[in-house]
């Protein structure tokens, strides 16, 4: 009989390889498990946490169109398709965007509008949604029109002799001389901005910045631009409405301006001997407002209008075409009379001394409004107006006819077109004017719901 022998040694061994392989076979598989399961944890808090901050983003999305809805009809938020209010609410209104939706809605209490706004985002591959809500009270705010030295919603178009703007400060002695341009103290701030038109710098010097709006281009070298060309001029200049209270909230009472006149007599006569009989017609013509006391005045006629030291008044012009030879502010720069001036329609001109503005003040002394039926403003003459013109719906011409020409102060108007020389030197203190314009609704909260 045969007997074979086996090695039982090596058999241990072989089995005991063969378990280690398989142990570390579980354990990488284990690994690779709790590996994919925490990328894909990973995954899914990523995605959620991108889908939570878009959702957010969707509710502010629809918080700007609201704003952008109460400031284009402030007084009517009813308009483009948002329906009558439902009580006190207006809307909701509902958009889908490519990577979501959002709900808004405005509720009006006590006259002050909130927004309340939702946006929605689809959590990926899940029929799920995130929704973030946020609430924004606004306040309407009012600020200076004049937040740069020229500003047109329109066109800008310098021709004419090598003009060039600045800025100073009528407030400040270290940029101006106790409150009047020095040309040796000056810095440069002489900002430029246009919404929606071109502006052609030509051969002139802007010391300062370009502000363009989305849609607006300009023509000229950058070395004709010491600051810095921005593109996100997003800014609104909102019409011109007569004030119907004061200061202080009370209803204003408009008085006929006190006027001077000049008389013609003209004697005819008819008749013969014992018989004559004789007429006398007697013409006056208005020749001056000298206005004495502070208040609220109506002007019907060209005139000429002194305003006495210290002195404030706000004329409401209601003649078609201004156009007085000389507007005169007596007091100097430290009893200056002022005068804000409302012209209801047609044209402006103020040419010879009258271009002269706020002769012996400050820019802030001699502002001028062009309502929405202003349509034209031309400053001319050899003289430098100083003072400021806000009318958004006019164009603005300036002629120069020498070095003389200088606009101190600041306008904001439709478009503006140079001819000859002008120099602009913008009043930084005009930054601080917040009289006459409503800027519109800006958000003072916000409050995630």
């Amino acid at each position: 009989m045969k007997i074979s022998c086996h090695n039982s040694k090596r058999s241990l061994e072989r089995g005991g390889v063969l378990v280690v392989a398989l142990i570390f076979a579980v354990v990488w598989g284990i690994a690779l498990v709790s590996y994919l399961l925490l990328a894909s944890q990973e995954h899914r808090e990523v995605s959620r946490a991108q889908t939570w901050n878009s959702s957010l983003a969707l509710a502010e999305s629809g918080v700007e169109e609201a704003l952008a809805q109460i400031n284009a009809s402030p007084g009517n938020f009813s308009v483009n398709s948002w329906g009558s209010p439902g009580g006190s609410t207006y809307g909701p209104v509902t958009r889908t965007l490519t990577n979501g939706s959002y709900c808004v809605s405005i509720s009006v209490v006590g006259g002050v509008p909130t927004i309340y706004a939702t946006g929605f985002v689809s959590v990926a591959s899940t029929s799920q949604k995130v929704s973030r809500k946020v609430k924004v009270t606004v306040t309407s705010q009012q600020v200076s029109p004049f937040s740069v030295g020229l500003g047109a919603v329109d066109n800008i178009n310098m021709n004419g002799n090598g003009a060039s703007s600045d800025s100073w400060n009528s407030h400040i002695n270290g940029l101006s001389t106790n409150g009047t341009y020095n040309s040796s103290l000056t810095s440069s701030n002489g900002d430029v901005g246009s919404i929606n038109g071109v502006v052609n710098i030509g051969n002139h010097t802007i010391e300062g910045n370009l502000y363009l709006g989305p849609n607006a281009t300009y023509t000229s070298g950058t070395n004709q631009i010491t600051g810095t060309i921005y593109y996100d001029y997003n800014i609104q200049f909102p019409d011109v409405t007569l004030p119907t209270t004061d200061t202080n909230g009370n209803s204003i009472s408009w008085q006929t301006v006190p006027t001077s006149y000049t008389y013609a007599t003209n004697i005819t006569s008819s008749g013969h001997g014992a018989n004559t009989v004789y007429t006398t017609n007697i013409t006056a013509t208005a020749t001056g407002h000298t206005i004495t006391s502070t208040g609220y005045y109506t002007v019907n006629d060209s005139a000429d209008i002194t305003v006495n030291p210290g002195v404030t008044v706000t004329l409401d012009v209601k003649t078609n075409s201004f156009t007085p030879n000389n507007v005169n502010l007596n007091g100097g720069m430290t009893n200056s009379g002022s005068v804000v001036i409302y012209q209801e329609s047609g044209s402006i001109s103020l040419a010879g001394n009258s271009g002269g503005g706020a002769v012996n003040g400050r820019p802030e002394n001699f502002v001028v409004f062009g309502m929405t039926n202003v349509t034209s403003i031309t400053l001319s003459g050899n003289s430098s107006f100083i003072g400021a013109v806000y009318a958004p719906e006019a164009t603005l011409t300036l002629n120069g006819g020498g070095n003389a020409n200088n606009l101190q102060g600041s306008v904001i108007v439709n478009s503006v077109t140079l001819n000859g020389h002008y120099d602009f030197h913008y009043d930084l203190a005009l930054a601080n004017w917040i009289l006459g314009v409503n800027r519109g609704y800006i958000p003072v909260s916000w409050q995630e719901l």
